[in-house]
């Protein structure tokens, strides 16, 4: 019987480390409406529906629910956007009196691939080495990001316009920039 309980702790915990820390977050972007109700599932559909019409290589698009602090807290879902190392997490959710929206843009911790990755000359002779990056690669990932954050931007100009309520100033359309 000990076994058992042993057992069963051992997969919570195990479980609950899993859901935790999988990814470095970086710069993030976030907006409240005020006094404002939006559906989260019409808004992850139309953001799904324009990044499928923009026909990105290699992006996987999931619904992922964290907890808010430990595995009985509160949950919130988001919709995960994967492409090659990063994933992007866009939340919709409603705050007191409006909704919130937020985009993160992380990248996936270093795995077994990502530790061979920093020995010396086999992360660069395999292309594993995420430190050392070509034009090319620093470009595509900026495309990314970029089209990701168009993409948000543009559903929620489309919802604020079919409520008639004020857009987003071009200030508050702005992503932050990446830094180290």
């Amino acid at each position: 019987m000990i076994f058992v309980l042993l057992f069963i702790l051992a997969v919570c915990i195990l479980l609950y480390i899993r859901s935790r820390n999988r990814f470095i977050s970086k710069k993030g972007w976030n907006h409240y409406y005020d006094g404002q109700a939006f559906s989260a599932e019409d808004f992850y559909k139309k953001v799904a529906h324009g990044l499928n019409e923009r026909k990105m290589p290699g992006i996987e698009m999931t619904r992922e629910t964290f907890a808010q602090t430990h595995i009985a807290s509160n949950r919130r879902e988001y919709l995960r956007i994967t492409r090659n190392e990063f994933q992007y997490f866009i939340c919709m959710a409603a705050f007191g009196t409006g909704t919130f929206v937020s985009s993160w843009q992380c990248e996936k911790r270093i795995g077994i691939i990502g530790m061979i990755g920093t020995i010396p000359f086999v992360g660069k002779m395999f292309g594993l080495d995420r430190s050392d990056k070509s034009f090319y690669q620093l470009d595509t990932d900026s495309m990314y990001r970029a089209a990701v954050h168009a993409t948000v931007i543009e559903v929620l100009e489309c919802i604020t316009e079919e409520k008639g309520i004020r857009g987003l100033t071009e200030l508050e359309k702005q992503l932050p920039a990446l830094g180290k």
